[in-house]
């Protein structure tokens, strides 16, 4: 039976508050592992502080419990709000593997699953986002034991059931060997930072550094790997200090030794897509599109939206399996120190996966990390340099895909992957699209046709012509006064499709990338505002509808 927590909002004075409290301590207090402390969850405490039974009791009527704090993981329940009891009939479903996990016996491991979920994303979903397989499920389909990847993770999980002292991890090798000796014998403390660090990267919280270009000309990465210098610029991959200023370039010392002038960091997308389907709960949750997600003509969710319903028509065969992920592409720059005197700025890229319900898809838990781009000035133009390796493995991920398991369902799938679309401020789009949004071709719907002034007094443009995408005989059409003093009898522009876009592009070649080859002069005969071609990502524009790669 689940726990009544109705109390909780009551008041505080009411009998039925009190007896709540009770009830929720005499629970606390049974559950193993608790001697005669637990944390306090009262509005003060957040579950920070272990207090006593009357201390606990006294806050919960003076601060009131905190409402937020559901379900109660760290008094007797798990992530799923059931109470270990009902947990046990309903994780008997024969699977072993699956069972054994979920099961921690302290309060510390169950901090530490909860963790290892909210990492992968496990995180309690609600009734609204679990529903029935769809027709397109094979119901017959015998279960499958989990691919490597899910055997990795799952292994990790069965690891939390055993005692605190045997996953402590350290920043010090000298603090883990100390741990290794005085800790009892049998213990799987990792004697290295190298070894903890194995962790790590099983939990798919590991990066990839990739040295860059000073000026955001190359990545040192494929034919580059062991450059060591720019084939754009000339400028050296490594930093020298003011002992070493007079080493070559070309000098034979150890890589160890040197430092590089720039890093970017790429968190591999394969890994945490393929964690999306290792709670069951989420993997549920990736098919809310398609099993719960009502179609009645109002836009609640961009499966609503004409550009989705356009890509499934295109794309039937990825569409075929709604655990394919459609992803968002959004990045802006920020001043990471907090200070606004300093001008620096840091690049994330994130990606959001829209097969979630519209309660889940924007909430932190599910944003994807997908790179940090290094200042301390912004990429501009040359962002399509950092994007290079997201793109191969997006690329990758549409054309091959990669197994992942499925715990809800309990069987191997091939996932694809497409990102449909890219979420940026009008300076951002700039950098993403290629398409300059400054200037007197500035908007990128209108295009060549962008209706503009220059202001000779203001130094800038001015955009005009708002009234031709009015309706023919609107009466604003007519009315000079209350614009430019020009009757309007233009038509609305075309919206650019993709052919249009690859027609203007045969018009101009590719531009070289890097800060010191930005500065060119513009042709003036092409009359359009592109400032590069956007081959990286791939996107075209079909009547505002984006299409995959």
């Amino acid at each position: 039976m689940p726990t009544d927590k109705s109390w909780v909002k009551l008041d505080k004075r009411l009998p039925e508050y009190e007896k709540g409290v009770d009830e929720f301590l005499d629970i606390a207090f049974t559950c193993p592992g608790v001697d005669d402390t637990i944390r306090c969850p009262c509005h003060n405490c957040l579950n920070f502080f272990h207090l006593n039974r009357d201390d606990v009791k006294y806050h919960l009527f003076y601060y009131g419990m905190d409402e937020k704090y559901d379900p109660w993981i760290h008094h007797g329940e798990n992530f799923y709000g059931t109470s270990s009891d009902d947990e046990e009939d309903d994780l008997d479903d024969g699977d072993e593997d699956l069972d054994d996990v979920v099961m921690p016996e302290t309060h510390d491991d169950v901090q530490t699953l909860e963790m290892l979920y909210d990492i992968h994303r496990g995180q309690h979903c609600g009734d609204a986002t679990v529903g029935g397989d769809d027709e397109w499920n094979t119901n017959t389909r015998d279960p499958e034991e989990p691919n490597v990847e899910a055997q990795k993770f799952f292994r990790l999980l069965k690891d939390v059931e055993q005692k605190l002292y045997s996953k402590f991890d350290t920043s010090l090798d000298s603090l883990l060997k100390l741990l290794k000796n005085v800790l009892p014998k049998g213990n799987i403390v990792p004697e290295s930072i190298y070894e903890a660090r194995k962790v790590i990267r099983g939990l798919g919280l590991n990066y990839v550094k990739i040295d860059t270009c000073i000026n955001d000309c190359i990545l040192y990465r494929n034919e580059y790997a062991k450059a060591k210098q720019c084939p754009v610029c000339g400028e050296s991959r490594w930093k020298f200090g003011a002992d070493d200023g007079n080493i070559e370039v070309n000098s034979s010392s150890s890589k160890r030794n040197k430092i590089p002038c720039k890093i970017l960091r790429y968190f591999p997308l394969k890994s945490k897509l393929q964690r999306l389907f290792m709670s069951p709960q989420t993997a549920k949750a990736m098919r809310w599109h398609k099993e719960k997600c009502v179609d009645d003509g109002v836009l609640r969710h961009p499966v609503n939206s004409i550009a989705w319903k356009t890509f499934d028509e295109k794309h039937r065969s990825f569409a075929s399996d709604p655990r394919n992920v459609r992803l968002g592409l959004a990045s802006d720059g920020f001043n990471p120190f907090g200070t606004m005197s300093i001008a620096h700025s840091t690049w994330p890229v994130v990606l959001v996966p829209y097969n979630l319900p519209p309660w889940m898809c924007m909430k932190q838990p599910y944003f994807i990390m997908s790179m940090l781009i290094p200042g301390p000035k912004s990429p501009g133009n040359d962002i399509d340099v950092y994007l290079q390796p997201l793109v191969e493995e997006l690329k990758d991920l549409w054309e091959v895909g990669i197994e992942t398991y499925d715990a809800s369902l309990k069987h191997n799938f091939q996932l694809h992957a497409a990102v449909l679309w890219t979420i940026n401020d009008f300076p951002a789009y700039a950098m993403m699209s290629g398409w300059s949004t400054k200037g007197a071709l500035a908007c990128p719907c209108c295009n060549k046709e962008t209706s503009s002034k220059w202001l000779k007094y203001g130094h800038k443009h001015c955009y005009m012509g708002h009234c031709r995408f009015l309706p023919l005989g609107h009466p604003w059409r007519k009315n000079k006064s209350s614009f430019d003093n020009q009757k309007e009898n233009r038509l609305a522009p075309k919206p650019l499709s993709g052919d249009h876009v690859l027609e203007q592009y045969d018009g101009f070649e590719q531009v070289t990338f890097g800060k010191l080859m930005r500065k060119r002069k513009r042709d003036v005969e092409r009359n359009d505002n592109w400032r590069k071609k956007k081959y990286f990502l791939r996107v075209a524009v079909l009547e505002n509808t984006c299409v995959a790669p």
